[in-house]
């Protein structure tokens, strides 16, 4: 079973395509922040589209991931095209940088490869190092995602694949009365279910599947 650090040593599993919903999450803290230069978080930012983003944007990034292999990628990816970030290898409960104050955190596909109490820990902790009014952008698993109900089910709604990429992994799935329960203590700007309905699956449908599952989209911002 391959850890997360060993993923990250194979192309395939690695994104380069920013989501361009990373360029409005900026334009937004651009509009309602005045202080220059923004400071971003990327939490578990694997292999670094995001964080790369944001610095072609102007903004001082931080970048967080578990994974050594992720922030060496990263890494390299801003020295080629001569560009910085701020690193620390961390589990995406902790902040490690105890001292800052972001105006915005993003995770994207990440926070959901948890358990429940500790998803909650990590959602206190980016509010906790956000400023007053900072935004979050993120996303997590729908409980009608197509995987929803696969594996070894450990607690309510947390599933561990048996088999495939991500195997041994665990899977938090919410239905909307949950993710709201979560995001209690913040205000939602934005709050989405994109649904992919699969009506034909061909072989290898796991390994070749180019559609994103059915997740919830979440921008929020800190009250």
């Amino acid at each position: 079973m391959p850890d997360w650090n060993e993923l990250f040593t194979d192309e395939k599993n690695i994104e380069r395509i920013p989501e361009s919903t990373i360029y409005r999450f900026a334009r937004s803290l651009e509009e309602s922040i005045k202080v220059r230069p923004l400071r971003v978080w990327d939490l578990c930012c694997g292999a670094g589209r995001h964080t790369v983003s944001l610095a072609r944007m102007g903004c001082k990034v931080y970048a967080s991931d578990k994974s050594p292999n992720a922030l060496i990628l990263t890494r390299e990816w801003l020295d080629e095209i001569g560009l910085h970030a701020v690193f620390e290898e961390s589990d995406m409960t902790v902040c490690p940088w105890p001292n800052v104050s972001f105006h915005g955190v993003i995770s994207w596909d990440a926070l959901h490869h948890n358990t429940l109490d500790n998803i909650r820990k990590a959602i206190d902790e980016i509010q906790t190092h956000l400023v007053p009014g900072g935004l979050f952008l993120g996303t997590l698993k729908s409980t009608r995602a197509d995987s929803y109900g696969k594996g070894r089910q450990i607690e309510p709604d947390t599933y561990v694949p048996d088999e495939g990429m991500e195997e041994g992994v665990p899977h938090h799935f919410f239905d909307e009365s949950a993710l709201k329960d979560l995001f209690k203590d913040w205000e939602f700007i934005s709050l989405a279910e994109q649904v992919v309905n699969y009506v034909h699956r061909g072989d290898n449908f796991r390994e070749h599947n180019p559609f994103s599952y059915t997740h919830w989209c979440i921008l929020a911002r800190k009250k």
